[in-house]
């Protein structure tokens, strides 16, 4: 009995695919970064850590910049969340984690795997505190409670585990747009990244 071999395309799956492809090869920030493949699980660590450190600079001080400078860093930012999606899409739904297995070492492969989704997570963090604080400090009415810093922080962080207590709310369109944005994030991370996460290293 002859079984029909035949691969029938997806417009969606493979569109999907060209363009994280793409996005990954011109878009990221690590491609810049980082020249060659030696020791490339390490550089993007510090590369992680020099971002992060400079997000908490910028979250302290977008109150003492001009308003030009505060928007052209929040868009830069944004680079940060799109670099996630690509990074662990094309990781976890087309390459299924293939990056990882450079480490013959299970120990060292769960540790870097936990350690480098825990950056990420804490870097998307920061990058929605950052756009909470400037849309409260841009218009005051945009969410009932006050945006300081310790509040930016602290919605960013209840809206990415989806708790949600209620005493910040966003009112402005815009606001509403960005809890959306980063609630949709939350549901990726944890189908997509959770799952390869636990698929990769059971799979070792």
């Amino acid at each position: 009995m002859n079984e029909d071999h035949t691969h029938h395309r997806s417009i969606l799956i493979d569109s999907y695919r060209d363009f994280i492809d793409f996005a990954n090869k011109r878009l990221t920030l690590s491609k810049y970064i980082i020249k060659d493949n030696k020791d490339i699980f390490y550089k993007i660590e510090r590369m992680m850590l020099v971002i992060m450190i400079i997000s908490i600079v910028v979250l302290c001080t977008l109150h003492m910049m001009p308003r030009w400078l505060a928007i052209t860093l929040a868009i830069l930012f944004a680079q940060r969340v799109f670099e996630f999606i690509v990074v662990y899409s094309r990781n976890f739904i087309f390459h299924r984690g293939r990056i990882f297995t450079d480490f013959s070492d299970p120990q060292r492969q769960g540790e870097w795997l936990i350690m480098t989704f825990s950056l990420n997570i804490l870097q998307v963090v920061l990058v929605f505190s950052i756009w909470y604080r400037l849309i409260g400090l841009m218009n005051p009415g945009a969410f009932f409670g006050d945006m300081s810093i310790l509040n930016s922080v602290y919605f960013s962080v209840i809206t990415f585990i989806t708790v949600g207590y209620g005493d910040i709310i966003p009112i402005s369109s815009l606001a509403k747009v960005l809890v959306m944005l980063q609630t949709t994030l939350t549901f990726y991370t944890l189908v997509i990244v959770v799952n390869g996460l636990i698929s990769v290293h059971y799979k070792k």
